[in-house]
């Protein structure tokens, strides 16, 4: 008989990582190797947050259906004709859940459960269960049940449509990334990411992320990784492994020029002093606006938890979503973005967007090694946690404790 999870990892465990840093321990092997701890954060650590689910520039064409899986969760994503008053900037603050906007549903139908789209496809507005014919419109409302009540009968008595339609997750669009709650008692999105709103509101002004524009072209970086996802996470909020693991980044933004960053309780990363705008070699970008001039050469890259990474520059900034796909898989895309449309996708920075494109793929696909050598590790009965550098490793123990607290209310609600 398999043990309760609070047995596997116990509350005297996840107490131990509460600890000041000099005597705190880590999360234990099993929240990276035990399949179980896998569904038990996507339902009460992602599940329970606003997690990260994909790019909304990835689907531009209205009465769109795409299906898509989180951490093995059947979803379909719905993106419907634009509303007249609703702003079409999706790079901006967009609120979700709005007519002609991108809702997301369980993929799964109300008759017998089956999955209910299985490839991306535009439509006439209607999606239509392949087992019985049961149809939905794109607002998730069930309008058809073909000979429920007998043949030729489409209706039946005491079965009423209006209570079996798909049922919708929350969901939220900030800079262009679609959010989910999947618990849907999360704290409003605009609460949550409030830290994160006020912080960088002050560097690129409060209109300056209605400025920001995707690249088309050499504007993607994606990896697919052998490690649990928490890994890839801890490995961004600290930048102790830059000269090893960075040598060409830590030649111009050196360790000594990277400082902890802690935003709120659900927001931690690392500060540069020493950011070069001009470090492609090629024509410099625009720069925001509002950047004020004792922030120049400084950079910032707070992990947005549970599965965001950002990196906020001067003249560009990147996202990086990490897909957890298994318990020691995982898949990340990151994003460039640019401060306005010519930067973005014009002719005149053309070879910079191409130059920067690979400066963050090579530092990028540094950590792919390191962040597997992790996972391998976690395999180790030498091994169980481990420490903390006291002077490096806060904002990576500030994620631990994160996690933590989401466990321990998690075994609550079980």
């Amino acid at each position: 008989m398999n043990r309760p999870l609070s047995q596997k990892i116990t509350p005297q465990q996840l107490a131990a990582i509460d600890q000041d840093i000099k005597s705190a321990t880590g999360m234990p092997n099993a929240a990276y190797t035990d399949p179980e701890f896998f569904v038990f954060e996507r339902d009460h650590v992602l599940g329970s947050s606003w997690a990260a689910l994909m790019f909304c520039v990835d689907y531009k064409e209205d009465n769109t259906v795409t299906p898509i899986e989180f951490m093995g969760l059947p979803l379909i994503v719905i993106k419907t004709k634009q509303g007249k008053n609703q702003p079409r900037n999706q790079h901006g603050n967009q609120p979700g859940n709005q007519p002609g906007s991108i809702k997301v549903f369980h993929n799964v139908c109300s008759h017998r459960g089956r999955k209910l789209v299985s490839e991306q496809k535009k439509t006439n507005g209607m999606m239509v269960c392949p087992y019985h014919c049961w149809t939905y419109d794109l607002n998730g409302k069930l309008c058809a049940t073909p000979h429920i009540g007998g043949i030729g009968i489409h209706q039946a008595e005491g079965f009423h449509p209006q209570n079996n339609g798909l049922k919708e997750i929350r969901s939220h669009i900030w800079l262009g990334v679609l959010f989910i709650n999947l618990s849907g008692d999360a704290p409003e999105f605009t609460d949550y990411a409030r830290p994160m709103l006020e912080r960088y509101h002050g560097l690129v002004g409060e209109h300056g992320f209605d400025q920001i524009e995707y690249a088309d072209t050499h504007g993607q970086i994606t990896f697919s990784i052998n490690c649990n996802w928490k890994l890839a996470m801890e490995n961004f909020c600290e930048a102790y492994h830059l000269p090893w693991i960075h040598p060409s980044l830590n030649a111009y933004s050196p360790l000594q020029k990277h400082h902890h960053l802690f935003i709120s309780e659900d927001f931690a990363g690392q500060r540069s002093t020493s950011f070069d705008p001009s470090i492609t070699g090629c024509e410099s970008f625009p720069g925001f606006n509002h950047w004020p001039e004792d922030q120049a050469g400084c950079a910032e890259y707070p992990a947005f938890y549970p599965n965001l990474m950002f990196g906020f520059q001067e003249n560009h900034l990147f996202i990086l979503i990490v897909h957890p796909i298994d318990i020691d898989k995982t898949d990340e895309d990151a994003r460039l973005i640019y401060v306005n449309h010519e930067a973005a996708n014009g002719g005149k920075f053309e070879s910079a967007r191409i130059a920067n494109h690979d400066a963050w793929k090579k530092v990028f696909s540094e950590d792919v090694t390191a962040v597997e050598g992790l996972q391998q590790g976690r395999r180790s009965s030498g091994y169980s946690g481990g420490v903390f550098s006291p002077v490096q490793d806060a904002p990576t123990l500030h994620f631990h404790q994160w996690i933590a607290r989401k466990y321990r209310a998690g075994y609550k609600r079980q």
